[in-house]
């Protein structure tokens, strides 16, 4: 049995091995073999052995690992291998601490070598689901639409604005809608619009409206008095109005008493005025038995037409002029002067009314080549130049008048609307 177990090392001993090399290339290639033993499918490779180790101490279990426990009858199998003759030669073998040294170094190498590439993996995987988040984050941000912008103005303004049934506030007014497709309401109280519209990922839209105004409520109506015979006064509520037939307006919407009176009698009716309406009222008077017209005289320094309601009834050349008896508005014009004036003036029956015009003043300038004297009417007013005489309007008579030279006539009509310049060159 020994001589079977010392052949068998022998054998081994003799096997062609490869030499281990020391220093840092033998370090490199335990961590290489390791990190391959850790890692790689193929199963480790046993230690290299040294050939100068002695053979009788170089156990096949001390470099491979341990399956099995040690028993009580692992100290005696080995009695026959220590009882071999002490005649046999046997090499010197390395102290077995230094092997179980290397044994614990070569461990904490592996240890620390799976700590750190756990770790590595660890802050790898960190990494890479803080980056797909990120990208997704991204993604998602630049995937989400812009919303769209929606401007409405109407004529008139604040009318009020709905937008998918919800009110928004009133025009003008500019929105912020998401995209796609909403329907707007635009409404006042006498008008409405609905509009389908579609916004589109930041678009601006505007949207103008013309919206229909109500109709102004009428506050107040008219009444329409006449009268027989013509030209009674009529009073509405206590107020004179005018002399019949005639039109009251502004009156409000109520009842309204309405009288009219002449020289012979009166009569009074209760009128509804309703708003933005006429209401139309006759009134008959007794007819007096005596004359029902009266006269008018003109007294004017100058000729002028007297009209009425737009139409001429007679000059101030005429001795009189027949009216009807009442109140009148007529206006007075000399269109060659730039004479008008406006009379309110009450005509009574079987008498005569006269009226007398003072003609307005105003100014003349008067210059002569080289100079003279002025005679106006008669009346001296001095040396030339003069300036802003005030005379009355219409026809005068001036007198130039020189030591050395002709005296010279001049007629001038003098109008109200002016300016009056006049001059005269007596070297002529």
């Amino acid at each position: 049995m020994p001589s079977s177990v010392r052949a068998h090392r022998e054998s081994q001993s003799s096997s062609p091995e490869t030499p281990v090399v020391a220093g840092p290339v033998q370090g490199k290639r335990r961590w290489f073999s390791g990190l391959a033993g850790m890692f790689g499918s193929k199963p480790p490779q046993r230690a290299s052995v040294d050939p100068n180790a002695n053979a009788l101490l170089a156990f096949p279990s001390e470099t491979s690992p341990r399956t099995t426990p040690l028993t009580a009858a692992g100290p005696v199998a080995a009695a026959p291998l220590a009882s071999a003759p002490a005649s046999s030669p046997l090499p010197s073998a390395p102290p077995v601490a230094a092997d179980a040294a290397t044994a614990r170094r070569s461990s904490r190498s592996r240890l620390g070598l799976v700590l750190f590439v756990v770790a590595f993996l660890l802050l790898l995987a960190a990494v890479g689901v803080l980056a797909v988040r990120s990208l997704q984050f991204r993604q998602f941000a630049g995937l989400e639409p812009r919303p769209g912008s929606l401007t409405i103005q109407t004529r008139p303004e604040a009318a009020e604005v709905l937008v998918d049934g919800e009110r928004r506030g009133v025009t003008p007014l500019t929105l912020s809608l998401a995209p796609g497709a909403h329907v707007m309401t635009v409404r006042t109280g006498a008008d409405e619009r609905v509009v389908p519209l579609t916004i589109a990922a930041g678009s601006e839209v505007t949207q103008n409206f013309e919206m229909r105004t109500p109709e102004p409520v009428a506050l107040f109506g008219r009444v329409s008095v006449a009268s027989d015979p013509a030209g009674a006064r009529v009073v509405v509520d206590g107020r004179l109005r005018g002399i019949s037939p005639v039109t009251v307006t502004d009156l409000t919407a109520e009842e309204h008493t309405v009288t009219v009176s002449n020289d012979t009698g009166s009569a009074e009716r209760k009128v509804i005025v309703t708003a933005g309406g006429t209401a139309s009222v006759m009134f008959s008077l007794a007819k007096a038995s005596g004359p029902i017209g009266g006269w008018l005289s003109i007294a004017a320094p100058f000729d002028v037409e007297i009209a009425e309601n737009s139409e001429v009834i007679g000059s101030s050349g005429t001795t009189r002029i027949m009216l009807a008896a009442g109140r009148h508005e007529v206006v007075l014009t000399n269109k060659s002067i730039g004479y008008q004036e406006a009379r309110r003036i009450e005509v009574a029956a079987g008498k005569t009314t006269a009226i007398r015009l003072d003609p307005p003043r105003v100014a003349i300038s008067v210059n002569a080549r080289p100079w003279a004297e002025i005679l106006l009417d008669g009346t001296n007013i001095g040396q030339t130049p003069i300036a802003n005489v005030l005379v009355t309007v219409g026809s005068h008579e001036l007198v130039f008048k020189h030591p050395q030279l002709a005296e010279r006539k001049q007629t001038i009509v003098v109008t109200a609307k002016g300016p009056n310049r006049i001059a005269a060159d007596l070297t002529k």
